[in-house]
């Protein structure tokens, strides 16, 4: 499919200017901002909480800044191959941290990319937290130390798979602010968030002091929205807030190429089609470098509660991934490294709640052990790492006619690219070609062989690190250290042919065994050559100035795990070859937790709790520092005499557990509560939840962090239904941020009208259900614009000019695209009848993250109430011998539900196995949980504490250490 800007195949905005080539409506970055002093200052409007710009000259840089062209990124001064791998910080334990980033530079990764979780560093409005795991000037410190470049997403919007895409939950609840639209009161809070985000981070740019790590930042994700007058009004403001905050590297879009925003490299997401796909970016974005992040289908990226995984081949990724260097890509790999968002953080997309040990598919594990696919993506890694000199000069519109490397027709597709320090030459095969015989500029024949996968390479012409040229070679180039040790493999037991500054090299690739044997080691015109065979060359793990190959996992001491029936060894740059330091593959022990504890209190159901406090208008999770957890709402309920059947919460808290006189009744299900006829409905006690919102951070009609109040609705009587021939509307006019339409789009001229008379002062509850988008018209007047979440609105004669007292019409009018796809969504109209519990009639009792020991006590299991959530309690002892050590540990649990674990104080996280009254499929009974190394090594027993949302009591625990 070709690509446009502005999505559905919209034309490139502007017209080429016949003499510059620029686009007429594209300025270029700076090109209108005052020069002085080698300063270029940004226009700036003075939001009265953002302190003003701050210029860094210069002349005040040690380092030169980082720049880019078509080629590439030039960082300090070279030009670099930026090959990345998704690491989410706030995945991690503080502690372990430095152990993952390592584990991901010797896969051969040299940048991660990061998110900054907008909600969780600001959980409370005008509040930041950047301790512990949130430190991020920490983490960036690490990936320095690890040897990493990185690559922030600052939001606002920060994609999935956060919680409402990174966005506060307080906004919800907040009129003046549209999120995501250049309006004054959004950017005001982002203004804020920017301006304290960038304390942290600036002095860990790349073209400081001492050169930082940080390369380039990603501000919003997903902005698909095609208006560019909506654009303009928010993206380029985000970027010159960045800049005005000190922000002086590269800065990167990702929002699929619906808007072309002034100073910043629009990036490509996806999965399929990445040559095709990519090889078009270059014409949509000349004199920008290509980047690429690879990211799976949602449907499979993902753990689901309650649902089992598909195993994913280990070869699917590195396939893209060549691909993707082919098309001369500077490439991101999406949810590189495993781990387990704090609970509550997980959102949820279209194919329903992510879970929060979230990634289904990544390149390290929990315990930062590399996974098969992770193995398999090494020596792709440290290829653009090591010849990133020679992939970031190939010339950008050297872009000959090819096979379609994706065309299932069989044969043999080569792909070559040239550029100033060297040629690369791309091959796949399809079908069972074993090898292929090309022939370069001088008529050489040259052999290269596949082995055991379905794409391979050659350089030629390539720069050794200023230190020799690579005339050309048979096998495929892996790494070059030191400068002075090339890596190379081949199919086992074939013949290799190489040549270096003219000096020909014949030599046989070493047999096809396991036990660490023949690698061929030679030193050749002032370079150390080792020649690998596919066994051998998949077990190549870097090691600072060598290799260890035969190894699963190398540790920062030198220590390795070693691969099955393989010895691990390391190759100095000398060529000098040496045993690895062997660690056992296999945990230390096992321990299991039989006996529980639960912990008793106060019933929270009760409305004289002596935690319970009066709910007001501005008290909600968010200003109790809950946002993303849970509490107990406890209520008086006025239940009309005529016993309805519908009973509905107009706050944003619509999910969660449900007592009315003591008993359990049907659980919260958006918003809506079922109130047995025969309950004499007197007391109401909830405990509700933060609804996980979605990842793509588009309002949904649960948006907020209250219940609101309790009413009582009925249908409206008298409804009658037509469809109208209307005027096209532009939606335009009344809503900036608009997802999936594009520019100029309006509605179809027809609509659906619904009429009906209200004479009563109560509300009438506008419902639109989920997956389709348009305009609701109520009596001749745009009121809402509602998207693929659905719509629900209250409105009343009293409130709204709009509606009114007596006969009203209102109108849906689905957008043309919502049309195009079929989409026609169900609309119910309802009026109150009764009002059960005002929205301040609540009173509200806290969760807490820890039991308060002042208030109650643990006691036997057998004597706790395990109708609702609880907190549990285990404890397990280590063996001494195991303090000691810096591996992490496994967390394996069976039989609970949903809920958060803490182990001797440390936070280990979420889970969601299921719904409470829910079930699993086959597979999914159970959930790995890593458990950091510092957890583990105190002295005397370990403490273990589960809140599990149903109380449910785990029916297996093991601790692996």
């Amino acid at each position: 499919m070709p690509i446009r800007w502005g999505g559905r195949d919209r034309d490139f905005p502007g017209l080429r200017h016949l003499e510059t080539g620029r686009y007429a409506n594209v300025r270029s970055p700076g090109a209108d901002r005052p020069y002085s002093g080698g300063r270029f200052r940004a226009d700036y409007d003075g939001f009265g909480n953002a302190p003003p710009p701050s210029f860094i000259s210069f002349e005040e840089r040690n380092m030169p800044p980082i720049t880019f062209d078509g080629r590439s990124f030039l960082v300090s001064g070279r030009r670099t191959t930026l090959f990345g791998g998704g690491f989410e910080y706030v995945m991690q334990a503080e502690h372990d941290r430095r152990d993952r980033l390592d584990s991901l530079a010797r896969l051969g990764f040299n940048t991660v990319v990061a998110s900054c979780p907008w909600f969780l560093h600001e959980p409370t409005a005008g509040r930041f937290d950047f301790e512990g795991r949130l430190d991020v000037g920490r983490f960036l410190r690490e990936a320095h130390e690890s040897g990493l470049h990185a690559v922030l997403r600052i939001g606002p919007a920060i994609g999935a798979p956060f919680d409402g895409s990174g966005l506060p939950t307080w906004i919800g609840e907040r009129a003046d602010v549209e999120p995501r639209t250049g309006s004054p009161g959004f950017l005001e809070l982002v203004s804020r968030w920017f301006s304290r985000l960038s304390e942290e981070i600036v002095d860990l740019q790349g073209d400081r002091d001492g050169g930082g790590p940080l390369v380039a930042i990603q501000v919003e994700h997903g902005w698909n929205c095609g208006s560019k007058a909506a654009g303009r009004a928010y993206l380029v403001e985000l970027v010159r807030y960045a800049r005005e905050r000190g922000i002086t590297v590269p800065i990167l879009t990702s929002n699929g190429f619906w808007q072309e925003t002034e100073g910043a490299i629009e990036t490509w997401a996806g999965w399929d089609d990445l040559f095709s796909n990519l090889r078009q970016v270059s014409s949509l974005q000349p004199g920008k470098p290509r980047i690429c992040t690879i990211e799976r289908p949602a449907a499979s990226a993902y753990h689901r509660p309650g649902v089992a995984s598909v195993e994913a081949p280990s070869g699917d990724l590195p396939d893209r991934t060549v691909r993707a260097l082919a098309a001369g890509a500077q490439t991101m790999i999406a949810h590189a490294v495993d781990g387990v968002l704090p609970a509550g953080v997980a959102g949820r997309d279209v194919a329903g709640d992510i879970a929060p040990n979230a990634f289904a598919h990544p390149l390290l594990d929990a315990v930062g052990d590399p996974t098969a696919i992770g193995t398999s993506m090494s020596m792709i890694a440290r290829f653009a790492r090591d010849f990133g000199g020679v992939l970031a000069d190939l010339d950008p519109d050297d872009q000959p006619m090819v096979v379609d490397p994706d065309d299932p027709a069989p044969g043999v597709v080569a792909v070559p690219r040239s550029g100033g320090a060297g040629s690369a030459t791309f091959f796949f095969r399809k079908g069972g070609s074993e090898s292929a015989s090309v022939i370069d500029g001088s008529g050489r024949r040259i052999s290269v062989d596949f082995g055991d996968r379905d794409w391979t390479w050659t350089l030629a012409d390539a720069d050794l690190a200023g230190r020799g040229r690579l005339d050309w070679t048979s096998a495929m180039p892996l790494a070059l250290v030191g400068g002075r040790m090339l890596v190379l493999a081949a199919a086992a037991g074939s013949d290799v042919e190489l040549s270096i500054d003219g000096r020909p090299l014949s030599t046989t690739a070493p047999r096809a065994r396991r036990d660490g044997s023949g690698p061929v080691v030679e030193s050749h015109a002032g370079f150390t050559v080792v020649v690998l065979n596919d066994i051998q060359s998949r077990t190549m793990l870097d090691d600072g100035d060598g290799v260890v190959i035969g190894a699963s996992r190398v540790f920062r001491d030198g220590s390795a795990i070693p691969c099955e029936g393989m010895k691990p060894f390391r190759i100095d740059v000398d060529g000098t070859r040496t045993p690895a330091p062997h660690q056992d593959s296999t945990r230390a022990g096992r321990r299991m937790i039989r006996r529980w504890r639960a912990w008793s209190e106060p019933d929270c159901r009760s409305l004289d709790h002596p935690r319970a406090v009066p709910v007001d208008e501005d008290l909600g999770l968010a200003s109790i520092g809950s946002g993303l957890s849970h509490a107990w709402f406890t209520g008086t309920l006025s239940v009309p005499a005529k016993r309805l059947g519908r009973y509905l919460l107009l706050g944003g808290l619509r999910d969660g557990d449900c007592w009315v006189d003591g008993v359990k009744i049907a659980d919260v299900e958006d918003g809506e509560i079922v109130i047995p006829a025969k309950s004499r409905g007197r007391e109401i006690a909830m405990f509700l939840r933060h609804t996980s919102r979605s990842v793509d951070g588009i309002h949904h009609p649960g948006d907020g962090d209250r219940p609101g109040a309790l009413v009582a609705v009925e249908p409206i009587k008298q409804l009658t239904t037509a469809t109208v021939t209307i005027d096209p509307i532009d939606p335009f006019e009344t809503a900036a941020f608009i997802p999936d339409a594009a520019d100029g789009e309006q509605t179809v001229d027809e609509a659906t009208e619904y009429k009906f008379t209200h004479r009563r002062k109560s509300p009438v509850i506008l419902e639109v259900g989920p997956g389709s988008a348009g305009v609701v018209v109520v009596n001749g007047t745009i009121f809402r614009i509602f998207g693929r979440h659905g719509l629900r609105e209250i409105m009343s004669g009293t409130d709204d000019s709009a509606f009114k007292s007596g006969a009203n019409s209102i109108r849906i009018a689905l957008l043309e695209h919502a049309a195009e796809d079929g989409d026609s969504p169900t609309v119910s109209i309802s009026e109150v009848v009764a009002e059960v519990v005002s929205a301040t009639g609540w009173r509200l009792r806290r969760w807490e993250s820890t039991p308060d020991p002042r208030i109650g006590s643990w006691v036997d299991v057998s004597a706790s109430d395990a109708e609702g959530p609880r907190w549990i309690r285990g404890e397990v002892r280590i063996p001494g011998t195991r303090t000691g050590s810096e591996r992490s540990g496994r967390l394996r649990i069976e039989g609970v539900t949903r809920g958060r674990i803490r182990m001797n104080g440390f936070d280990l996280g979420g889970y969601a196995l299921r719904e409470p009254g829910g079930r699993t499929t086959r597979g999914a009974n159970s959930v790995e949980l890593p458990i950091p190394a510092v957890a583990l090594a105190a002295d005397g027993p370990i403490e273990l504490l589960f809140f599990d949302e149903a109380g449910a009591e785990p029916s297996k625990v093991t601790v692996e250490y």
